[in-house]
């Protein structure tokens, strides 16, 4: 998506991504001449009301995950920024005070609840241990505050005193949910927070994420590729192919009518939700390709069933074709 359209929109967005870019150096080439980059992220643009869940979808390699990281301060953007609450990434950076703040405020849920939690660590500790950073409160206030939050993700205050082993992983997932709601955030960061569970978890933990972000007013970015759980959760989808955003709408409206043909591949490979829908089948030939050397022109048009010359030598512009409605399509 363009910078122009984050921009325009930043000053009632919670979080506002502009042209973020994350290149690894993965090699330096022939005699060290041509340094080699791999581009995991390639110019991302979006934002992120208050109070509403953004998804982000796509392949395995697509950058969804170096995306969160970055947003997290977890990894450094090679290019551009993003902003929360009007402050742009380096301002904040450059403050303790804001720092501090963009800390408390964004938080995040992992995928994996069997690597999330240090197994060394009592349940209470794990989840005390931000409060503890991060407040002044006293050590009674906090097991209370331990307690209650426990509660809140449907487990016991009793629970406190035993080790992640002894719970399920639907119940650590839980307590990675205590943990990231003990500041207080504003935004979490759902890194694939049902995919590791059984299906018939899933479900359980969704309406937990639900029934916290109506009564906290929380605001989620949500990474996944499982495409119910999105269309479930999100007010509105960014779908990512190759490091860049291809198309952006409003859930249902992306769900009822895909545009870019990479998105219609992806919705015609999912369950639909009742076994009398008929979909057309799309077959993508070939492989993702190497973010390593990605394609000329538009990173799809080696897989796109609807490519045409301008596809191999020219990057697509975003286009509108519907209100709210986003593409990065050489057909639109």
């Amino acid at each position: 998506m363009t910078t122009e359209n984050a921009t325009n929109g930043s000053s009632e967005s919670l979080l506002a991504v502009r042209g973020l870019k994350k290149h690894f150096q993965v090699g330096s080439g022939l005699f060290g001449r041509n340094k080699l980059f791999l581009k995991a992220v390639d110019g991302v643009d979006f934002q992120i009301k208050e109070g509403e869940t953004y998804g982000l979808v796509g392949e395995s390699g697509c950058g969804k995950t170096t995306t969160a990281k970055m947003i997290l301060r977890l990894e450094e953007p090679t290019e551009g920024t993003f902003e929360f609450e009007g402050n742009d990434a380096e301002t904040v950076g450059k403050s303790k005070d804001l720092t501090r703040n963009y800390k408390s405020n964004v938080q995040a849920v992992f995928q994996d609840p069997w690597a999330s939690l240090n197994p060394r660590m009592r349940v209470g500790s794990i989840i005390a241990e931000p409060l503890e950073v991060s407040t002044v409160m006293t050590k009674t206030d906090i097991a209370d505050k331990v307690g209650d939050l426990l509660v809140e993700v449907g487990l016991q205050k009793a629970q406190a005193n035993l080790f992640p082993h002894e719970f399920s992983g639907g119940q650590r997932q839980r307590i990675g949910v205590a943990r990231a709601l003990a500041l207080n955030p504003k935004l979490i960061v759902l890194d694939e927070p049902v995919s590791a569970l059984d299906v018939s978890i899933r479900a359980q933990i969704m309406n937990l994420l639900e029934d916290l972000q109506d009564e906290h007013g929380l605001t989620y970015l949500l990474i996944a590729h499982h495409l119910a759980t999105v269309r479930y959760m999100c007010d509105k989808v960014g779908v990512m192919y190759l490091g860049r955003i291809v198309e952006e709408a409003p859930t249902e409206e992306l769900f009822d009518n895909p545009l870019h043909p990479y998105t219609r591949a992806l919705m015609s490979a999912a369950l639909p939700s009742h076994p009398d829908i008929e979909r057309e089948e799309i077959i993508l030939t070939g492989e993702v390709p190497s973010p390593l050397d990605p394609p000329r022109g538009c990173h799809f048009h080696p897989r796109c069933p609807s490519r045409f010359e301008p596809c191999e030598g020219t990057v697509p512009v975003e286009t509108q074709p519907v209100p709210d409605h986003r593409v990065v399509c050489h057909l639109y």
